[in-house]
């Protein structure tokens, strides 16, 4: 088989860069190679099924939770902090937006230029201006509901949608945020609102149902990969599943032959030539091809002289603040199934060489179940004390750690239940990042504390590898990355990394919204033929 391009992977970037391409050149050859299977989405049985149930129906895409005393497990961790796979990634037509929340955050100026700044890290090779016109499209591309006047980051262009209103329950961290003087705005999501104009797809509904969403109103590289297949006319556009790319084939040090994948259906390999290999397959997944890319021409894996593949690996920690009021003579309690107001107030150039960081407030404070309380027996009166009493609130925060060269991924000499190679990785609290977590601890103890808070506050730290980033990143020259500015690695002439896997730094935000932008300027690139 001969491509003009093989895609590996099938979330978003595949989607955007496929879609980028073929909207100026529809006949383009593309395949896309994706190593997991496919879930019918808008589906209203399937719908109801998730809502009886409770089930999801992808759930069979998730990693197996590590190894036990008794279980066989999957993936492999060192270091004193497990970065979990376990629930943070799909690996399946669509990727890992099948199950996103959403959040569609910019990065800031300065994110662009931490070593500058700090002394940590790199520099990004281009600038926030740079990448700016591209943030835009991308929201488009998402179908991003904000706040266009927002002023925490620059922007020429306005959101496609305007921002989900504040919640009620969002009051009381208002007052508070105001009357500390903190920042906060509406939380920028990849959830369709109201339009005038013509859309295959449904404005959000708030039906809470949103990891599996009925009308497609959250954004879905799946529902745009459909889209491209049955709504548009691309001759040459095939996506196939159950396709485990093994490695890479080289021409020479500096020219890619094609790939080689696992048919998983008929157990053969199958080689695809093609004129340029964009790999899009995820933090984890993107480094461990190049790794197992080993030829004469890369010994130790292509891109991999200066032994940076698979390194710096990091990610957010999801931290969860809980405590309690006295009362809640307003009955508050979470209306939707996501959250509407953000801080970025401490995601500032003055914190970023101690880690910058958000407050979300989310809408995961617990509820009270009235209909339960009605079948219990419970009078008016005394539903109206469980409503109005003693409640609990949250907050959710996400701040920004340094990636370092011993947090690493690589391959594992064993095979996971979807036929892929299993991952081991590297990755230490060190006691930088838990003072960090202590000044975040800090802050939204103030917080409680202007909301009327009376309770000890309690801290909950979650290392999912969700916003995994940096295992490829970019760079000006080979000896400090691994891709260039426009993400094709370092001496080899046609092939990228389309992926987090080629951030130069994380931020204190969720990546989706960057990865996209990369992706529609990576696209630009391809059209052009360079």
């Amino acid at each position: 088989m001969n491509v003009e391009i093989v895609i590996v992977g099938s979330g978003v970037a595949a989607a955007a860069v496929a879609d980028r391409i073929l909207k100026s050149k529809p006949t383009t050859s593309i395949l896309v190679l994706e190593a997991g299977g496919k879930v019918k989405m808008k589906d209203f049985s399937i719908y109801q099924n998730y809502v009886a149930t409770g089930g999801l129906p992808y759930n069979e895409y998730y990693d197996e939770a590590p190894p036990t005393r008794g279980c066989k497990g999957e993936n492999r961790f060192t270091g004193n902090t497990e970065m979990s796979l376990q629930g943070s990634r799909l690996m399946m037509y669509g990727g890992s937006t099948v199950h996103w929340d959403g959040y569609s955050f910019r990065f800031k100026p300065e994110d662009f230029h931490l070593y500058t700044n700090t002394g940590h890290g790199i520099d990004w090779p281009f600038s926030y201006d740079h990448i700016e016109p591209y943030y835009g499209e991308a929201e488009g591309f998402l179908g991003v509901s904000g706040d266009s006047n927002d002023p925490s980051v620059p922007r020429s262009t306005g959101y496609p949608f305007i921002p989900f209103p504040y919640s009620l329950e969002d009051t009381l961290a208002i007052e508070a945020f105001d009357s500390l003087g903190l920042e906060y705005s509406h939380l920028p999501i990849a959830r369709h609102g109201i339009t005038d104009t013509t859309s295959p797809t449904a404005p959000c509904q708030t039906t809470g149902t949103c990891l599996y969403c009925p009308f497609g109103a959250r954004y879905n590289a799946a529902n745009t990969l459909d889209d491209m297949q049955t709504l548009e006319s691309y001759p040459n556009l095939s996506v196939r599943t159950n396709a485990v790319v093994e490695k890479v084939i080289m021409d020479s040090k500096s020219r890619a032959k094609g790939v080689l994948y696992l048919d998983k259906n008929t157990g053969e390999y199958v080689t695809v030539e093609a004129q340029t290999v964009v790999i899009a397959s995820g933090t984890v997944e993107s480094p461990k091809l190049l790794l197992r890319s080993v030829s004469s021409f890369w010994e130790n894996g292509i891109g991999n002289d200066h032994d940076l593949v698979g390194r710096n690996i990091i990610t957010h920690p999801w931290i969860t603040f809980e405590t309690t009021l006295d009362r809640n003579p307003l009955h508050l309690q979470p209306e939707m199934a996501f959250p509407t107001l953000v801080s970025r107030h401490y995601d500032s150039e003055e914190e970023q060489a101690n880690g910058k960081y958000v407050l979300i407030n989310p809408p995961s404070t617990p509820v009270i179940n009235l209909a339960q309380a009605m079948q219990d027996g419970k009078t008016r009166k005394e539903i109206d004390e469980m409503v109005s009493g003693k409640t609990t609130i949250q907050f959710n925060a996400m701040f920004e750690i340094f990636s370092h060269h011993d947090y690493q991924v690589t391959n594992l000499n064993r095979i996971s239940h979807l036929g892929m190679i299993e991952s081991l990785l590297n990755f230490n609290v060190n006691p930088t990042i838990t003072n960090q977590m202590k000044a975040v601890e800090a802050t939204a103890t103030e917080v409680f504390k202007a909301m009327g808070a009376t309770g000890p506050v309690t801290t909950d730290a979650s290392w999912g590898a969700h916003h995994a980033t940096c295992t490829t990143r970019m760079s000006d020259s080979p000896e400090l990355g691994v891709v260039d500015a426009n993400l094709k690695i370092h001496g080899v002439d046609n092939v990228y990394v389309c992926s987090n896997a080629s951030f130069s730094t994380l931020s204190a935000v969720n990546p989706t919204l960057t990865l996209v932008a990369l992706s529609l300027r990576l696209g630009d690139r391809l059209i052009g033929g360079q």
